[in-house]
């Protein structure tokens, strides 16, 4: 009853400022969902990046390391990677999806950690996580440099659970979206986690090893059940 009172004050407010009022059309929502998924898994393909490409990500990198990301053109990323404007653009809209096809073929090399690990278990993901990550300090020192940690941060559930989940776990739906719902809940509280724990790793020195942060993540779960 109390949040009914409140909705309606809400309401009658808006209507005050003639504004419309409405609660979220769910599936509207949902849809919009699935077609960002969508979008990023097209745009990470796991089709083998070619010459081309290979040159322009080259590009970008080294061009990162000399000014920030918003001063890179394509103007410069195709001088540098000795390819024409035309041919970025038959292979990307913005200097973004390099970095995402960068990443996308990153995680092929986590989900070969992964199964290196046998049996998928929180600890054996973990671990192979951190490994992984561990041994790419260099990009994620690169993406702070540039303030972008957060552009992987808003892909990289979709990108893992595509890139790496069909990789190390057999029948998995095609998309995310197509689990069930605590399935969903379930993992992007998982992955939330470790990409905050891997933000704060990188912010205070990057000094624990892959197993110490992964003893840390799993002691975290352990206490957290205790309270349940």
């Amino acid at each position: 009853m109390q949040k009914n009172r409140k909705y309606f004050h809400f309401y009658r407010c808006a209507k005050r400022l003639s504004v419309l009022c409405r609660e979220p059309d769910r599936s509207i929502l949902k849809s919009e969902f699935k077609k960002r998924e969508l979008i990023i898994m097209k745009d990470t393909t796991d089709k083998t990046i070619n010459r081309a490409q290979k040159c322009f990500i080259d590009a970008l990198l080294a061009l990162m390391v000399e000014k920030p990301y918003g001063e890179i053109t394509v103007s410069a990323l195709s001088e540098r990677a000795q390819y024409d404007r035309r041919t970025f653009y038959r292979y990307f809209k913005s200097r973004d999806d390099i970095l995402c096809l960068y990443y996308a073929g990153l995680l092929h090399e986590m989900a070969e950690l992964t199964s290196q690990k046998g049996a998928l278990t929180p600890r054996s993901f973990c671990l192979a996580y951190f490994e992984f990550w561990q041994k790419h300090t260099d990009f994620l020192t690169l993406l702070d440099k540039h303030r972008l940690l957060h552009f992987l941060g808003e892909r990289q559930e979709l990108m893992i659970y595509h890139h790496v989940g069909h990789r190390v776990q057999d029948n998995l739906p095609d998309t995310l979206s197509e689990t069930v719902e605590f399935g969903q809940y379930a993992f992007y509280f998982t992955q939330g986690g470790l990409w905050s724990a891997l933000i704060y790793w990188v912010h205070t020195g990057m000094k624990q090893s892959p197993a110490v942060l992964t003893e840390h993540i799993l002691d975290t779960f352990s206490e957290m059940a205790k309270l349940i």
